[in-house]
């Protein structure tokens, strides 16, 4: 059948079912009625084949929907089972980190003056606050009882000279008799010996005329170097006694040009501070302002107590705004260790009084020991136990077992997504 035949055809079968005519041999019409009785069962046929190929369709396609659905919810099963973690790469190097600590400021030289003699306190011409230089005479003491043992020596002395003499010239006449026979060589001998005994006398009592001399010196209190008073614990009339280190001292001076900070350093960071290295200082008297210091030495020891190495530093007071006694906080610049890697605390656990850390390494867990180096509040520098390229798991549930199988939700290289982008991941992996 061509083409033409065929959709003549479905026309015809379309066509209303309407009486025909024929054209008879003498012109007339005859009207012919189709059959229809001829025409339902071809209707019904293709009806039910329609439907058979529709319900077939349908059924095909209810059961490969079921079939991907079944896979999917297998597939989302499986990657269920397997925990999600995130991870970070290794950060290289430490951080730049201030040390803040308390401290004394002391001056650089202190002198506690005590009295060298005994008496009263005749005056004193230096009070709390005055400039001094050395060699300034800060009190003056009278002392009635040196004097007069001054006096007693001076006489001692006096009598040594005069004995003296007289050795000098009985030696000299038993000298000239000694030629002839009214003296021995024993007893010219006996007066020379006199002599010199006589001027050992003269040496002593002169030597402790001296000393005596020089101990009324001390009646002057003067200061030992140049700086300011501090203390004064005198007054006209006072009482003082002689080498009582043990008492209050007189006066108190100290130099404060230069000041010196004392600094008890936690055991921690003692091998981090250098001779020489910078420091600035904060004191409650000047809120608005820092000083700067530098290290001058240490202890070299840690104190067995406290566990703290000692450390003194150095500071100009040309303006004399640091005083003795005064409470500071220090703050030091410690510099980074080039050795160490930096992690997230988040990711340090503890276990077995160990710390350690999960690596993900072929989506395998790899638990390992860490040594910490520094707290450094949202990181941690760990000095030993970890390798560059080695990837990091943050947040490690406390479930989590050395060799079990995860799933990296997060690469070391994604952790400059936004936040959105991740929380939109998790949300496509079902999360």
């Amino acid at each position: 059948m061509s083409k033409d035949q065929a959709e003549a055809h479905v026309q015809a079968l379309a066509a209303p079912h309407t009486p025909t005519s024929a054209a008879q041999p003498d012109g007339s019409e005859v009207h012919v009625q189709p059959d229809r009785d001829q025409r339902k069962p071809v209707k019904a046929g293709r009806a039910l084949l329609l439907l058979a190929v529709v319900a077939i369709a349908l059924a095909y396609s209810g059961i490969s929907g079921r079939h991907r659905d079944d896979e999917k919810l297998n597939q989302w099963t499986q990657e269920r089972a397997v925990p999600p973690v995130a991870v970070v790469t290794l950060q290289r190097g430490g951080k730049t980190r201030e040390l803040v600590l308390p401290g004394n400021v002391d001056a650089f030289y202190t002198a506690s003056i005590h009295s060298q003699v005994m008496g009263y306190v005749q005056e004193w011409r230096k009070d709390i606050g005055a400039q001094v230089h050395q060699g300034d005479v800060l009190a003056v003491i009278n002392t009635p009882e040196l004097d007069e043992r001054i006096a007693v020596a001076q006489s001692e002395l006096a009598k040594a000279k005069a004995n003296l003499a007289l050795a000098k010239v009985t030696a000299a006449r038993w000298d000239s008799l000694r030629h002839t026979a009214a003296v021995s060589q024993q007893e010219a001998d006996e007066k020379d010996s006199d002599q010199h005994a006589q001027a050992a006398q003269v040496d002593a009592a002169a030597s402790n005329v001296d000393r005596l001399k020089a101990l009324k010196a001390f009646a002057n209190i003067v200061a030992p170097f140049d700086g300011v008073v501090t203390a004064r614990n005198v007054d006209v009339g006072s009482l003082v006694k002689a080498g009582e280190n043990d008492g209050q001292p007189l006066f108190t001076v100290a130099d404060i040009h230069q000041m010196r900070i004392y600094v008890p350093v936690p055991e921690t960071y003692a091998a981090q501070l250098r001779d020489g290295m910078k420091a600035t200082l904060e004191l409650p008297e000047y809120p608005d302002r820092t000083f700067e210091a530098t290290i001058a030495t240490t202890s070299h020891a840690i104190d067995p107590k406290s566990r703290t190495l000692l450390v003194e530093l150095l500071a100009d007071n040309q303006d004399g705004l640091l005083a003795p006694g005064a409470f500071a906080r220090i703050h030091f610049v410690l510099p980074p260790d080039a050795k160490a890697f930096r992690v997230p605390a988040s990711a340090i656990m503890f276990r077995n009084n160990a710390a350690q850390v999960a690596i993900a390494l072929d989506n395998r867990i790899v638990l390992k020991n860490v040594h910490i180096l520094r707290d450094l509040g949202t990181e941690v520098e760990i000095a030993a136990g970890l390798g560059q390229d080695e990837r990091i798991v943050i947040n490690p549930p406390d479930s989590i077992s050395d060799g079990e199988q995860v799933r990296v939700t997060q690469a070391a290289g994604e952790s400059q997504k936004s936040a959105e982008e991740i929380a939109q991941t998790g949300r496509e992996h079902g999360e």
